[in-house]
């Protein structure tokens, strides 16, 4: 009897298994993910991405990304980036049916619409919203579909934020090698200084073994005296903005705007490249409005990289003879 009571219970245990894996292969049928139509990088050439702070736009010319109707130059691997993500948008997980939209920031507020064409074909389009708890997805919810879902990866942080972000930020780049005059104003002082190789160490050419003659081919800077100087903060100085990129620009500013620097820098090779320092705009700022002769626009550099201009002519002195 016992037997044949454990059977039966063993039967009913079956039919309800088999139940549920008939039902939740019904559910599972009813939540397909979407499959998206594939794409390259290479078909899309317009990017909008809309929020509630306002529309950046990232198009293609001539083979290069610009921001805005301004036309402002494109970090190349920030957008590159924004187009991979958008290209290769993958639904891992139905989420959510309600229309809870903020609980996921997919409300109008919190949410950014990305759209992407090529040309003027729209080829893909969907509201992003917050990282999921577990940082590897984002939440999503596709244009003309009201369902929330996981896209694979967390790239919320790689599509938000302010113009400053896609735009090409480099203001200032050169060869070190290449330069042979350094002149630095700062605080009504100014000082040149000139890159000098022994012409008999110039001319020979060292083997492996001629360790002294390569030593003595080290050029050396002089100041407008003619003496060598200690060079250690002016190969700081050509290290640092040899490969300048600013903190933001500012906005609605032109370099007309901007005279009497409070500190000056030009390095002299094959061209020269000047980049000027100007008072900050509010003491209370931690950064200076500056110019360069490599780019159109006003930008900021923080105060600790002004207080290298300022403070290296006190520290570039003649070698004691």
């Amino acid at each position: 009897m016992k037997i044949r009571k454990e059977a039966v219970i063993l039967g009913v245990v079956i039919v309800v298994l088999s139940l549920y894996l008939v039902f939740n292969k019904r559910d599972r049928n009813l939540y397909d993910l979407p499959n998206l139509k594939p794409l390259t990088v290479s078909e899309i050439s317009k990017i909008t991405l809309d929020s509630s702070e306002g529309t950046i736009l990232l198009t293609q010319k001539a083979g290069e990304w610009v921001v805005n109707e301004a036309a402002y130059p494109g970090d190349k691997t920030t957008i590159k980036r924004v187009v991979e993500i958008i290209a290769n948008l993958r639904m891992t997980t139905l989420i959510s049916e309600s229309k809870n939209y903020a609980r996921y920031d997919l409300d109008p507020e919190h949410k950014i619409t990305i759209k992407a064409w090529n040309g003027d074909t729209l080829v893909r389009e969907f509201d992003m919203g917050k990282a999921a708890s577990g940082h590897r997805h984002t939440f999503v919810k596709l244009d003309a579909d009201h369902r929330v879902y996981h896209a694979e990866e967390n790239f919320r942080n790689r599509l938000q934020g302010k113009t400053d972000k896609f735009r090409d930020k480099r203001v200032m780049s050169f060869e070190p090698d290449q330069i042979q005059q350094i002149q630095l104003s700062a605080l009504d002082d100014q000082s040149a200084f000139v890159k000098e190789v022994s012409p008999a160490a110039s001319a020979k050419i060292p083997t492996e073994d001629e360790t002294t003659e390569m030593q003595a081919a080290k050029p050396v800077w002089k100041n407008e005296a003619g003496d060598v100087v200690k060079d250690n903060k002016l190969t700081k100085l050509l290290e640092d903005f040899s490969t300048l990129k600013c903190s933001a620009f500012v906005e609605g500013a032109q370099k007309s705007d901007f005279k009497d620097p409070m500190a000056s820098i030009t390095f002299t090779g094959a061209e020269e490249y000047t980049l000027q320092v100007f008072e900050r705009l509010d003491k209370g700022l931690s950064k200076h409005p500056a110019v360069s002769s490599q780019s159109d626009y006003v930008f900021y550099i923080p105060k600790w990289q002004a207080d290298q201009l300022t403070k290296a002519l006190a520290d570039i002195v003649p070698l004691e003879k």
